[in-house]
């Protein structure tokens, strides 16, 4: 079993319903094993190759290339971005800053030891969304500044 980088990588994290109904399906339709395999002490693992082994993280980008493969050769006129697992993990934690998590409980979510990856790395700053953050601010602002005026006047 592979070890995490750093301390940060094994840890609790939340999930939504969507999630723990996904996890129970795949316990549900995953083979019945006669002898279930421990590694490192761990065993119970959720996904399980043709061989009855626990897949690694290779498994999951092989299938993952033949899925792009797959849908490459039925829609050759509407092509996707390379998408990996890590493609994955970066979207989310995008959608997560721009969604408004703050910056140290989405370090803790993301397993960075360090806040300055998830600052520089994954959270990705855009025209759009600079726009978007300077307008909220400065329409909070008028408005706040109208709000006392009323009070005051």
């Amino acid at each position: 079993m592979e070890k995490t980088k750093t301390e940060c990588g094994c840890r609790f994290i939340p999930m939504t319903e969507e999630v723990y109904h996904s996890l129970k399906n795949i316990l549900a339709n995953s083979p019945k094993l006669k002898t279930e395999a421990i590694i490192d002490g761990y065993s119970g693992f959720l996904l399980i190759d043709k061989d009855n082994h626990p897949k690694v993280a290779l498994h999951i980008e092989n299938e993952m290339r033949w899925a792009m493969k797959k849908y490459k050769k039925l829609h050759p006129n509407n092509p996707l971005p390379h998408i990996t697992p890590h493609v994955f993990r970066h979207t989310f934690c995008t959608n997560m800053a721009n969604a408004g998590m703050d910056i140290k409980t989405l370090q803790y979510v993301m397993g960075h030891s360090d806040v300055g990856v998830t600052l520089n790395v994954y959270t990705h700053a855009s025209y759009d969304r600079a726009a978007e953050q300077m307008a909220k601010i400065i329409n909070f602002k008028e408005n706040d500044t109208q709000g006392k005026q009323r009070k005051s006047g």
